[in-house]
């Protein structure tokens, strides 16, 4: 049998959470999608009310 590499697991740490999500102010979660989506929506033509 052959010896595996040791694999480094993450370091996590764990916090309480008071049920808000404080911790994504500022943060863009998907910036590919969210520029795709401002570029198709500013061509997007509206009807006339």
């Amino acid at each position: 049998m052959k010896n595996q590499p040791k694999i480094a697991l993450p370091t996590i740490t764990i916090i309480e959470n008071d049920g808000t999500f404080d911790f994504l102010k500022g943060r863009v979660l998907f910036p590919e999608k969210v520029a795709k989506a401002k570029e198709t929506l500013k061509n997007v033509k509206l009807p006339p009310r």
